[in-house]
């Protein structure tokens, strides 16, 4: 009875290998390589004007926080001065006094049209931080082959490359097969409201539903993906939610000299603790799957093995991927607090303290369960739990990755970046794309630049070789290569 029993084990356990194995042979082969294009030469104005923009501050503080009017004028008198034959051959419109839209006429215009997405607005520099910038924030210094300063990354080097890559066509006597519209938002670092939103309100009003719509997101990545030493060029076809949750507890305070037991920052404390300290349901979505399998594909035969056997093996992938802050935001919900307030004198215990949780939602999930998983974790009724509703946005729907749009992308990728594996990945982030993703079914996020440094931190920075590529891999797309 007991061989028995061992003859059946075997069997199952050979019957699952075989399975196992099938899976792997019949999962997609890497993609040959193909011959690359040289990134053609270009001058210095591209860099210079690069470093002109970013020497004016268009900061977004706040949502409900003005902004400086007369850099964002400066800006407006900067673009017209840089991009003559832009402002004299493309119309266009303002939206709320800062954000504009060109519309570059083609040659069919029955066509669905491509929007090409950038942002002129910045995020602050923290006064405190200034002194660990290797150069000042908003110098726009070029030194070492490198254009310094806030916006160099996030995203005026995409207004400047669209831009730079459609006056250089125009130059040359170039119109576009299809129209082309440029969509340049002034808040998308506040929630894109007064700027995007509005744009892609336009088009719906409109009826226009786009062909592609491309805005900042993934790039060429040569840091995360050493093992099988390629570059990946992670292209977003979808992006997570964004939500803030609001904690406050209320508890009397009174004299530092005669605390008492709990204090209202004692609970607020504890409640943080309680968050941080749980983690979403993970799950892998299909992307971030896809993006696991084409990696894999240049792998030993176990790693793909593992890799292409997910019905089985997910949660050991699951794990792998959560090691790294990067990969573990791509299967998890997250939930951060980002400001905490209390307090208003040394001696004083304050009756109200407060915390604002900053969520990033996967999709499949939802803002209420996000509060209901919030306020199982709690589970104190002292605490106040309340979602945000000024800057909410539910998780995005996708782009398929067979879709024309997406093949097209990889394609001028694969053209350009020698030996570059092309997959589609999350966005872990939050884009002006997001306004168009329910009218469009072809909405990515991709910049061509490999590995950028100082992304809303100190010494923003990006190549000037970066800047040349993205200029490129523009016009290829405008020219339907």
């Amino acid at each position: 009875m007991k061989r028995s029993w061992i003859k059946i084990v075997v069997g199952l356990f050979a019957i699952l290998l075989i399975v196992m194995v099938y899976n792997t042979l019949r999962a997609p082969k890497p993609q040959p390589d193909v011959t690359t294009e040289s990134i053609p030469v270009l001058g210095d104005s591209a860099a210079i004007h690069l470093s002109n923009a970013i020497q004016i501050k268009t900061i977004s503080k706040g949502d409900t926080l003005p902004i400086d009017t007369a850099e964002f004028v400066a800006f407006r008198l900067f673009l017209e001065k840089s991009y003559p034959l832009v402002h004299q051959q493309l119309t266009k419109q303002t939206f709320n006094q800062f954000s504009y839209l060109y519309t570059w006429k083609g040659k069919d215009s029955t066509l669905a049209p491509y929007v090409l997405m950038a942002h002129m607005d910045v995020v602050p520099v923290e006064a405190v931080a200034e002194k660990n910038w290797s150069v000042p924030s908003f110098s726009g210094a070029i030194k070492n082959d490198t254009i310094w300063g806030r916006g160099a990354v996030d995203d005026k080097v995409a207004v400047i490359a669209i831009l730079e890559s459609v006056e250089n066509l125009l130059k040359q006597g170039y119109t576009p097969s299809r129209n082309i519209y440029i969509s340049l938002g002034h808040d998308e670092e506040v929630s894109g409201k007064r700027g995007a939103k509005v744009i892609s309100a336009w088009f719906k009003e409109q009826g226009i539903k786009p062909a592609l719509v491309l805005d900042e997101g993934g790039q060429i990545d040569l840091q995360h993906f050493k093992s099988i030493q390629r570059p990946v060029a992670v292209v977003a076809t979808g992006e997570k939610g964004y939500m803030n949750i609001d904690l406050s507890v209320e508890i009397p305070g009174g004299h530092s000299s005669m605390p008492t037991k709990e204090t209202a920052i004692d609970v607020l404390n504890k409640a943080i603790l309680q968050i941080r300290s749980r983690k979403m349901p993970a799950e892998m979505i299909e992307p971030v799957r896809e993006l696991v399998q084409r990696t894999s594909s240049y792998e030993s035969f176990f790693t793909r093995m593992v890799t292409n056997n997910l019905w089985l093996t997910k949660k050991l992938v699951i794990s792998q991927l959560e090691k790294t802050k990067e990969s573990n935001a791509m299967v998890h919900t997250t939930l951060v607090p980002t400001i905490v307030q209390a307090g208003i004198k040394d001696n004083v215990i304050p009756t109200v303290a407060r915390a604002t949780f900053n969520s990033r939602i996967l999709p499949g999930q939802t803002s209420d369960e996000i509060v209901q998983f919030i306020k199982e974790a709690v589970n104190d009724e002292r605490v106040v739990i309340k979602k945000q509703t000024i800057s909410l946005m539910e998780p995005s729907s996708f782009t398929p990755h067979t879709h024309p749009a997406f093949l097209q992308i990889e394609n001028i990728i694969r053209k350009s970046v020698p030996k570059v594996v092309v997959s589609p990945f999350l966005m872990i982030g939050a884009t002006d794309s997001r306004y168009f993703r329910s009218f469009s079914d072809a909405v990515l996020n991709f910049s061509a630049v490999q590995d950028v440094k100082g992304f809303h931190g100190i010494d923003e920075r990006i190549g000037i070789a970066d800047l040349h590529r993205m200029i490129y891999f523009y016009q290829q797309l405008l020219q339907g290569k």
